[in-house]
């Protein structure tokens, strides 16, 4: 398994890694190869003994290089791949290799390595670079990661193009992106597999206010409905647009919003009791804030498959978040959860109001957005179905 991103966990695709790790049947002898990441990108390092606690015996972890910057570092992974997965294969008798779509097999061809190799495909160049461009936020706002992604696009589709191709099997995490990547990519829709991610719905419970007060005693004391935006500090995330929102929304009604993830603190234009930043918060503590929060937003511009909307779900959360790529997959709109057009500040505005008005509303959504991920979604899913596909590109 090759990732980008594994551990300390820093976005979805080293979430994805993880769990696949922790719920592989044992008699799939998992060898994880991953850049080692410091501080620079996660504010914090844990160390290989609090990952033994977390992966079992039969997942063995190799890391290739250091992940210092968030854009830069995959380019030197996919070079250390290259070096070393060839002589990996031999040494440890590899029979699938199984990537992210961050490419870091780019320099090792299906054909020459001689062994099935197996694509996820969490986003792609292509949809953030557009969703960067429909954000209409200029230039000199944007994070560091995104102003190169632009500069850097052309490039980068040019690799991407000529990455997906019929010579490797697929595994897309939702039906749109397997749509996306058959239309935009010309891969052979035979050659996808969706394979959904899974959610755990014993992490990620309302029953964990209690314990979260210990860790967010200041947040469980407010008595105003609660937002949670949790996600990284992104353009692409909406954050812009939440900022924008929010006058808006407490010009008709009082609620405290919370800010956590990775990257730059936004500036806020907001009363003080009305918010709490949070920036980056230790690996388990989401949990803690999906089941202190009334309501989770993620007004997001390109996604595919966004955990954190699960996870929020699974905690009970009314959510909010916008109709596009594959959360319409997620979220059946004003069942288990509310869907708005994407890039549109009225529209958060709205959809907030009317959840922190309506208790009953909340409270229906957030209490079938939890049976319904319990009923429908688990990593032991994911990880089985996963191991079904090995066993069939094995022959």
């Amino acid at each position: 398994m090759l990732a980008p991103e594994f551990f300390p966990v820093y976005g979805g695709a080293g979430n994805y890694v993880l769990q696949i790790a922790k719920q592989m049947p044992s008699d799939v002898e998992m060898y994880i190869v991953a850049p080692r990441r410091h501080d620079s990108i996660g504010g914090g390092k844990e160390g290989s003994s609090s990952l033994d606690a977390i992966v079992p015996p039969s997942a063995h972890v190799t890391y290739l290089g250091d992940a210092k910057d968030v854009f830069f570092y995959n380019f030197s992974f996919q070079f250390n791949c290259a070096k070393h997965i060839p002589s990996m294969i031999d040494s440890l008798g590899i029979d699938i290799v199984h990537s992210q779509s961050a490419m870091p097999d780019y320099f090792l061809s299906p054909k020459k390595l001689g062994i099935p190799t197996v694509t996820t495909i969490h986003t792609t160049i292509e949809g953030h670079i557009e969703a960067l461009k429909a954000s209409r936020t200029p230039f000199g706002q944007l994070r560091r990661s995104e102003k190169f992604s632009l500069l850097l696009g052309p490039l980068l589709k040019v690799m991407e193009d000529r990455y997906y191709t019929d010579m490797r099997m697929y595994i897309s995490v939702s039906e749109w992106a397997k749509r996306q990547a058959s239309r935009e990519k010309g891969i052979d829709p035979s050659r996808i597999r969706v394979i959904r991610p899974g959610v755990d719905s014993e992490v990620f419970n309302p029953s964990r206010k209690e314990e979260a007060s210990a860790f967010y005693g200041r947040l469980a004391e407010i008595k105003m409905p609660k937002v949670l935006f949790l996600s990284r500090m992104a353009t692409r995330k909406g954050i812009h647009l939440l900022l924008r929102a929010i006058p808006k929304v407490l010009a008709k009604v009082d609620a405290h919003f919370i800010f956590a993830g990775e990257g730059t603190r936004p500036d806020f234009d907001i009363p003080e009791k009305n918010y709490t930043y949070l920036g980056h918060v230790p690996r388990d503590h989401p949990a803690y804030l999906y089941s202190l929060s009334d309501i989770y937003i993620l007004p997001s511009l390109y996604e595919n498959f966004p955990a954190a909307i699960h996870e929020a779900m699974a905690s009970g959360c009314a959510v909010v978040s916008t109709d596009i790529c594959g959360i319409p997959e997620m979220i059946c709109n004003d069942v288990d959860g509310l869907l708005i057009p994407p890039n549109s500040v009225d529209a958060i505005a709205e959809s907030l109001v009317r959840l922190i008005e309506n208790d009953t509303l909340r409270s229906s959504l957030g209490r079938t957005a939890r049976n319904d991920v319990v009923k429908e979604y688990s990593w032991k899913k994911t990880a089985i179905q996963t191991r079904e596909l090995y066993l069939s590109l094995r022959g």
